[in-house]
């Protein structure tokens, strides 16, 4: 079994929804790449504007990984094109922002609802984020599947659902289990279970 990876760069307007995250300003632009229909998992490209904002305090109930791909986000930190942010879920989140803009591709291990405040459980470990390189994210309990970076990637079929972002050529494709990754180089790989 064989994928298309899709590119990233494309501006295929007929795929984006402008929207407005809640507590924040202005409308980002969305393009969901995958929802697993059972866990609510999803993978999107969003475009945060420049000067886009969230200046309150919160929180999702599920984890958050994200990849900058351009420009620069503020949360838990500073991160600029090709750092990776890992947010454990109910991992608070305060004056988030986009000075300059971002495009990035994010990951949900399920439904993101956002809730104002801060949670009454703590996040299960703090936030991970860097340049990625080797086991960013391993598999738990509270979040399923793995997240690393390789300089090449086995051409031979994957054991479980995995999705692969190629950084030379910033494309990205989900690949069932028992495909064959389509792509060459450095990727950063996601397994969903």
């Amino acid at each position: 079994m064989t994928t298309t990876p899709i590119d990233l760069r494309a501006e295929d307007q007929g795929q984006w929804l402008d929207l407005t995250l809640p507590g924040s300003e202005p409308p980002v632009r969305m393009r969901r790449l995958h929802a697993d229909p059972e866990t609510k998992a999803s993978v999107s490209l969003v475009r945060f504007p420049a000067g886009w904002r969230r200046p309150g305090t919160g929180w999702y109930p599920v984890a958050e990984e994200f990849v900058v791909l351009d420009g620069g986000m503020e949360v838990v930190g500073t991160h600029g094109a090709g750092d990776y942010v890992y947010l454990p879920p109910r991992a608070i989140r305060a004056g988030t922002a986009s000075p300059q803009g971002a495009l990035v591709l994010a990951y949900f291990a399920g439904a993101p609802k956002w809730t104002e405040g801060e949670p009454d459980e703590a996040a299960p470990q703090e936030p991970v984020h860097g340049v990625p390189a080797g086991v960013m994210r391993k598999d738990a309990p509270e979040v399923a599947g793995s997240f690393q970076a390789l300089d090449t990637v086995p051409a031979e079929p994957v054991a479980v659902d995995t999705d692969i972002l190629w950084l030379e050529s910033l494309t990205w494709e989900l690949l069932p289990a028992g495909a064959t990754p389509t792509g060459s180089g450095r990727a950063l790989v996601r397994t969903w279970a």
